[in-house]
């Protein structure tokens, strides 16, 4: 009975310690976590983010699919 006891302490407690660590270290404490604060950062980019690249306007199936 002491050695099935010893044998689950040996599987229990490697896995409960893992978890403790996990649940430790996966919580940010602190909303901003940049390294730097940027004065000039506005909270997005200037770049549009629908615009399409020049390779994916299609051009070069514009008169297969040209219909009158």
């Amino acid at each position: 009975m002491l050695a099935q006891v010893l044998k689950i302490r040996t599987i229990v407690v490697p896995i409960l310690l893992c978890a403790l660590v996990v649940a430790l270290t996966s919580c940010a404490s602190q909303k901003q976590t940049a390294l730097v604060t940027d004065p000039d950062d506005h909270g997005g980019s200037q770049m549009p983010w629908n615009k399409p690249e020049p390779w994916e306007n299609g051009q070069q199936f514009q008169a297969m699919t040209d219909r009158r």
